[in-house]
């Protein structure tokens, strides 16, 4: 009877795909073949320090090794690269309420995790937060809807242990000075993370100067370690 009321539930109100709201042949799918044919993928060797392509010889990238002091996470991993499909649903998702898309990139974020980062012992998630204006004007923030998300699929807690200190710019249009120069000291631990083993959620890694100065902040506050995690990896 359960599974016939589920049939009936489906064929009246069928399940949409999140990317572009078509119906979906079946309730186990989380996106069309289309959307998914259209959505570009890291390659399968991966920097740890970075989550970019491996370019070189050694498991770190060259630029990895070249900027070792700005990458104080243990390890870092992203679902996909920012352009074509993932940049559009990141903007989405991040700017224009698109919350329809929350389960589908959280599922996304647990399969890279669970491939580049499953060994890395962790306890808990911590979203890089906005300053309250800023969350106010949006009416929510990305990161701690992720957070909520992921953590059920990967069996761990949300720790939103962190807080803004002030209002930053947007970063968009900086370059990495300008970035590293907005984000410093713009974040300290509301709560302590002492010996924690954490997992950093954003939205998008560019040049990482907002995780480094958010990482920084929970190491200063007593994380024993900190690895991040992001939808996307800016190439």
């Amino acid at each position: 009877m359960v599974r016939i009321l589920s049939s009936i539930l489906d064929f009246l109100a069928p399940k949409l795909c999140p990317g572009c709201g078509r119906a979906l042949l079946s309730a186990e799918e989380e996106m069309c073949a289309d959307c998914l044919d259209e959505c570009a993928t890291l390659p399968e060797r991966r920097c740890p320090r970075c989550g970019g392509p491996a370019d070189g010889l050694l498991d770190e990238c060259r630029q990895c090794q070249l900027e070792d002091d700005d990458r104080p996470w243990k390890l870092a991993v992203s679902a996909f690269p920012f352009e074509g499909k993932a940049r559009h649903w990141i903007h989405e998702f991040k700017y224009r309420g698109g919350l329809h898309l929350a389960p589908f990139l959280a599922e996304r974020l647990a399969d890279a995790w669970r491939t580049y980062g499953g060994n890395e012992p962790l306890d808990g998630i911590v979203p890089v937060p906005l300053h309250w204006f800023r969350r106010l004007t949006r009416g929510y923030n990305q990161t701690d809807v992720l957070a909520g998300l992921l953590g059920r699929r990967l069996g761990l807690p949300k720790i939103p242990c962190l807080r803004r200190t002030r209002r930053t710019r947007q970063q968009a249009r900086m370059n990495k000075e300008e970035r590293r120069r907005n984000v410093r000291h713009a974040f300290a631990c509301r709560t302590s993370p002492a010996g924690r083993r954490l997992l950093l959620l954003d939205d998008v890694f560019t040049t990482g100067s907002t995780l480094k100065a958010a990482t920084e902040a929970l190491l200063d506050g007593g994380a024993s370690s900190v690895s991040v995690l992001t939808i996307a990896r800016d190439l």
